[in-house]
């Protein structure tokens, strides 16, 4: 586990003193700042996007800011994403209401793509910038500034009716490089020892894709398979769960990835399970205290060359501040402060 947390700072580090991305320390807030910031966001709102997973939280900081009691939308249960809603039973202003069921976030790379064109002010990432994404930035003269301000974890993914709880994640490194085909090959008896693994995958430059990428695999290539190629958050879900009651058309030799926050608090299908990677069980508790081994950052990203005072950073100074990061802790994510 450490040698991989050494590995992952490595390449990060790396990737800082090359200059692809930038990022600084966090801004410092003394309390008697929050309740300008806060009416400086609310009088000029920041247009905000990211990735799929940080939707719902997008929605709860201006449920906090704007003063609107907001509820989930929906039970974790019923096969479909959550978010957070205004309280349909609290006498809210139509336009106070439109304001936060109109954030849609349009997914990790369509969200880069979008700051770096100058057509939104802030983002909310599950992850860093791709290399793709970077060139873009780089390409239009735009630096990326990120700022930790939470923490999540990638996690992996089977059907219920496969016995796996745990696996190495040397094994899951070996399985999605092709070098493991079967499930009696990564020392899991289904009954069949040509049994074969049917790793699923997430298209090239989504979150779940380039999480991947950065934390399991590192410089070890996947392998090219694009019939497992399954698109959006809720595709390993639907693929290997099948039916969420009944679990017709579930993948039991099925294996996929996802981050912990959207398997834990937005979707859930009751035919799918995540399991350990190196003996310990992705839970808030793992993740805060980093015993589990994929704990990730979610990140606030800005334009280098947003103004001082502009929306954009006013938003990520109040985000990162301890008021933010109480409505970070009420929303599910694990606060980085």
């Amino acid at each position: 586990m450490q040698n991989l947390r050494s590995r992952v700072t490595a390449l990060a580090t790396a990737a800082l003193l090359a200059g692809v991305v930038s990022s600084c320390a966090a801004p410092g807030n003394s309390p008697t700042d929050i309740p300008a910031l806060r009416s400086a966001i609310v009088a000029n709102y920041p247009s905000v996007d990211g990735s799929t997973t940080t939707g719902p939280l997008a929605r709860l900081l201006a449920c906090d800011l704007l003063g609107v009691p907001c509820v989930w939308s929906a039970p974790a249960s019923a096969n479909i994403e959550r978010t957070y809603v205004p309280d349909p039973n609290a006498a809210i202003p139509s336009q106070t209401g439109s304001t936060i069921t109109g954030i849609k976030f349009s997914t990790t790379h369509n969200a880069y793509v979008n700051l770096i064109e100058g057509k939104t002010d802030v983002l909310l990432e599950a992850r860093l910038p791709s290399p793709d994404e970077q060139a873009e930035a780089t390409a239009k003269g735009v630096e990326l500034e990120p700022h930790a301000f939470a923490l999540d974890a990638f996690v992996f993914l089977v059907n219920t009716n496969n016995p796996t709880e745990n696996m190495p994640l040397a094994t899951l490194r070996d399985i999605y490089a092709g070098k493991i085909t079967t499930w009696s090959g990564a020392s899991i008896d289904l009954g069949d020892p040509s049994a074969q693994i049917h790793a699923y995958q997430r298209e090239p430059n989504s979150g779940s894709q380039e999480l991947m990428k950065q934390m399991v695999m590192g410089t070890t290539p996947i392998v090219d398979a694009p019939q497992m190629v399954v698109q959006t958050m809720a595709g390993p879900y639907n693929t290997i769960g099948g039916n969420p009651v009944t679990g017709a058309g579930g993948d039991r030799l099925g294996l996929g990835f996802s981050v912990y926050y959207y398997a834990a608090v937005m979707f859930s299908n009751p035919q799918v399970k995540m399991i350990g990677v190196d003996g310990v069980k992705p839970t808030s508790a793992t993740i805060s205290s980093r015993a589990y081994p994929l704990a990730a950052e979610v990140y606030v990203v800005t334009r280098k060359d947003a103004a001082a005072g502009s929306p954009a950073l006013e938003y990520r100074d109040w985000l990162l501040s301890p008021d933010g990061q109480r409505v970070v802790k009420q929303s599910g994510y694990v606060p980085v402060a």
